[in-house]
């Protein structure tokens, strides 16, 4: 029965009928102690001693949820044995009366559904699902707040359908949808224990129905909606190219059937949304990128590594807490597991190890490392290991404002660690992407040993075969040995093994005794593992350096295949094709390795050298100066690295700064004298200014050793002036 203006509920008078609903009648109402206006909403039966007891439990549940993206509660309360909600009064209209006028552009869908994802989440930290999403319960208002409304009460419905309480029948034409089907997730329909990933389902369908005007799986009858969401895709929206692909992909995997497919959290789907709507909110007319096109370099090419893209990170190692400080190698393995992880995430750029691992955790600013590193984010942690057990405690910040997207301590035995860093890497990469296809989180699922102590091993060989000199080199094979005694199924560990013999073989007299060790554990590595970029790039390597070309294009090309970011795949490949003679294959090689790890100086210095012998002299000098800023860049992080003086000195010879030029070779020389990069490439540049002794000299510390990559000189233009001179082939015949 309809209440009459001027009666009174509660001490509240009633002013008007404003609407009804499943769950009974919304008046206005005034408030005479605050003195405000205020919506009633009567439910339409009296409940049961049960269910009134769960009605004032949960309105107090929803009571507390104060957000500007919900409805607020201020009373509860009963009339004439009825129960009653005292709500904020809203002036606007619902979702769904705002559809009725047909679908809304993108950019104003993402805003809403940023708005009713925000609201969600606050209700989702406090335990309180809603389980009936719908545009009906989305209000509206005139200053485009977006408002949820009846928050937690909707399985008090009356109406119920397989054990979920929440199905409603249009009341004059049975088996029309009203509503609530439509957006109920499968497991919801079932009447399975629900949580609040049934809510993101809900959220998914009603985006779909923003963006296409009708829901994902709408059909003449109720059941056959029901048979829909329970069996079938949504309906396809591929073709819709106004409907960017990104906010697809947000949808649909909210619409994801199973659970464990979806969003795991609310959070996580705010992010993904924070993302879409700063880039449906850029001019069309989008800054190019820091890459340049394939097999070229312009004046805007890797531009500004410092200009931070919105979806990049920077994992910084993590800070050992243990108390006797000796946990490093597992400090910096568990980053840089994470960093090899992230790579494999479309869109995302990850800072490389050789510039991440120059800041320490615990004596940075954030603000300081975003900047030099040119990254949106930054990944920090700590590590304290005490016997079996292990703490892992990672913030993911924020560069710009210093704020927390996300973090976690994780309490677990050391068995647990792979879990965890599988745990970090999808936690952060979706907070930084959003959408994770099932390939994408299958790849983020880091390989892993069944004993700790193997991986401990791996962990330790891989910091010690960064270090690129022999004797750590040495170290390193055994740690990898170590390993492969311990678990001989561990595929990291034997594509690790061939790395060092194949740099071994390459750099340090190639013997047949190291290239038959790498060949051997470069194919048990693709036997255990052949789905692994990690064994492909270290099986093509090692037949590289044997000069089977083809057969090492095929295993690169498989590598990028399985990891479209694998730059040491790039990189390796692009080498070879320089070897191979293929000069202009290596140019297109080398750019995209520079695509890939925008801070890498190598592959642009290299590119140089690359362009330079195909005549494109512009090109050239573009890709030089973009080598030598990298360098400059690396050098500001660490002023002993050789690698980047020496190479940087090539670089700025190139560009025609060759005194600066010879004092960085000289500074390399100074700190790496044994180092056959460091002498190599000093070679080439004292080669180029006519320094012949110089150079000779040089070539005598190396390759008199039998240290050469023989195939690398003979297509490198910069032994020109020296080729002829008896000196020089008597020591190229010295490398095998």
């Amino acid at each position: 029965m309809r209440i009459q203006q001027g009666a009174a509920v509660g001490h509240y008078t009633i002013l008007g009928f404003l609407a009804a609903g499943g769950m009974g009648e919304v008046y206005r109402a005034r408030d005479p102690r605050l003195g405000r206006d205020v919506a009633i909403k009567v439910l339409g039966s009296a409940p049961d001693a049960d269910r009134l007891s769960r009605f004032e439990r949960e309105a107090r549940a929803a009571a507390i949820l104060a957000h500007p993206n919900i409805l607020t509660i201020f009373d509860i309360g009963t009339h004439e044995g009825l129960p009653f909600l005292v709500t904020e009064l809203l002036d606007g209209e619902t979702l769904r009366e705002r559809l009725a006028s047909g679908p809304l552009a993108p950019p104003a869908a993402v805003e809403m559904a940023l708005q009713l994802t925000r609201g969600v989440a606050a209700a989702h930290a406090l335990k309180i699902v809603h389980r009936d999403l719908k545009p009906e319960n989305l209000f509206l208002t005139r200053d485009g707040t977006l408002k949820i409304l009846d928050f937690g009460l909707a399985k008090l419905k009356p109406e119920s359908f397989g054990g979920a309480e929440t199905l409603t029948l249009d009341a004059t034409t049975a088996g029309t949808i009203v509503g609530t089907p439509a957006y109920m997730a499968p497991e919801q329909l079932r009447g399975d224990p629900v949580d609040e990933r049934a809510d993101l389902f809900a959220v998914g369908a009603i985006v779909y129905e923003m963006v296409v005007g009708r829901g994902p799986h709408r059909k003449p009858s109720v059941a056959e909606t029901v048979g829909a969401i329970l069996h079938e895709p949504p309906a396809s929206i591929e073709h819709r190219t106004e409907i960017p692909a990104a906010l697809q992909r947000v949808i649909l995997r909210c619409l994801e059937k199973d659970p464990s497919e979806r969003f795991q959290s609310s959070r996580d789907l705010v992010f993904a949304l924070e993302m879409l709507h700063g880039e449906l909110r850029k001019p069309a007319a989008a800054s190019r990128g820091a890459g340049a096109p394939t097999g070229a370099i312009d004046s805007g090419a890797a531009k500004g590594v410092g200009d931070a893209a919105p979806s990049s990170i920077a994992v910084l190692p993590f800070a050992d807490m243990s108390p006797a400080r000796d946990q490093d190698y597992l400090c910096e393995g568990i980053a840089e597991e994470l960093i090899n992880s992230l790579t494999h995430i479309e869109g995302l750029r990850v800072a490389a190890r050789s510039s991440s691992f120059q800041f320490r955790a615990s004596s940075v600013d954030i603000q300081a490392v975003g900047a030099r590193l040119g990254v949106a984010t930054v990944l920090e942690g700590s590590v304290r290991k005490a016997g079996d057990r292990l703490r892992v405690t990672v913030q993911l910040i924020d560069v710009a404002n210093g704020y927390h997207r996300w973090s976690q301590r994780y309490d677990r035995n050391l068995e647990d660690v792979f879990a965890i860093q599988d745990e970090i890497a999808e936690s952060v990469a979706t907070a930084l992407r959003g959408i994770l296809t099932p390939r994408e989180k299958e790849a983020l699922r880091g390989p892993e040993t069944a004993a700790v102590e193997v991986y401990e091993y791996f962990l330790r060989g891989r910091r010690l075969f960064r270090r690129f000199d022999r004797v750590s080199i040495e170290g390193a094979k055994r740690m990898f040995e170590r390993a492969i005694e311990l678990d001989p199924t561990y595929a990291r560990a034997h594509a690790g093994l061939a790395d060092v013999h194949s740099q071994f073989f390459e750099w340090w007299g190639a013997t047949s005794e190291d290239f038959d060790a790498a060949d051997r554990a470069s194919q048990k590595a693709l036997e255990l593992a052949p789905d692994s970029d990690e064994a492909h790039a270290s099986r093509g390597r090692v037949l590289a350096a044997r000069r089977q070309y083809e057969e090492a294009e095929k295993e690169f090309q498989k590598a990028i295949e399985n990891n479209p970011n694998a730059f040491d795949a790039y990189y390796q490949y692009a080498r070879t094709c320089f070897a191979w003679g293929r000069v202009e294959r290596s140019a297109e090689l080398f750019t995209k390795a520079g695509e890939v790890r925008q801070e890498d100086f190598q592959s642009m210095i290299l590119l140089c050298q690359s362009l330079r012998m195909l005549g494109r002299a512009q090109e050239a000098e573009e890709a030089g100066r973009e080598g030598v800023r990298r360098a400059e860049r690396q050098l500001e992080l660490d002023p002993t690295d050789a690698r980047a003086l020496s190479l940087g000195a090539s670089a700025l010879d190139d560009v025609g700064e060759r005194e600066k030029a010879l004092r960085w070779s000289r500074r390399a020389l100074e700190l790496a004298p044994e180092d056959q990069w460091v002498l190599i490439n000093g070679a080439c540049l004292r080669a180029r200014a006519g320094l012949k002794e110089e150079a000779l000299e040089l070539l005598e510390r190396s390759f008199a050793r039998g240290w050469g990559k023989r195939d690398w000189i003979e297509h490198d233009p910069d032994y020109d002036s020296i080729r002829d001179d008896p000196r020089f082939k008597a020591l190229l015949e010295k490398l095998r």
